[in-house]
């Protein structure tokens, strides 16, 4: 199950990127198996799994392009940037594509803070992950409620 939600996911998201810029979605399973793990505890449909799983590809696929330009120079490290910078946007339209406004709302301050740890030399990628799920708690609390009137 896991391997086919990360595969129809990545197939997605590389649907999604445009073909021009170049960029190939090259997974660690590492990376993205936490994940997928948290996702699995909530009561998504498969097709918002998916979603979901694309979306956060994009911003850790970003976050790692911009980390890994740290000692790059010239025409690599403008590749590095541009390409984490085309993903970060690119997570954006798919939130807004796909009508996830509220995990857009919610992830958006997350991932600038870690962008600013980033740059000050103390990474937090974990606060992705840890927010994301603060985010699907509040949601399942927030249908539930709704269920209960």
């Amino acid at each position: 199950m896991e391997t086919k939600l990360v595969q129809d996911a990545c197939l997605l998201l590389q649907g999604e990127i445009s073909p021009e810029s170049g960029i190939r979605l090259e997974l660690r399973q590492e990376d993205i198996l936490p994940m997928v793990r948290v996702l699995d505890q909530y009561e998504l449909t498969p097709v918002r799994k998916q979603r979901h799983l694309s979306i956060y590809i994009a911003i850790k696929f970003a976050l790692q392009s911009h980390a890994a330009s740290d000692g790059c120079t010239g025409e690599m490290l403008t590749r590095k940037v541009l390409n984490g910078d085309y993903l970060y946007s690119l997570y954006v339209q798919l939130c807004l594509k796909w009508e996830e406004f509220d995990l857009l709302s919610h992830l958006a301050p997350i991932v600038k803070r870690i962008q600013i740890k980033h740059v000050e030399g103390n990474p937090k990628d974990a606060l992705l992950i840890e927010g994301w799920e603060w985010f699907l708690q509040l949601e399942g609390n927030c249908a539930r409620a709704i269920q209960a009137i």
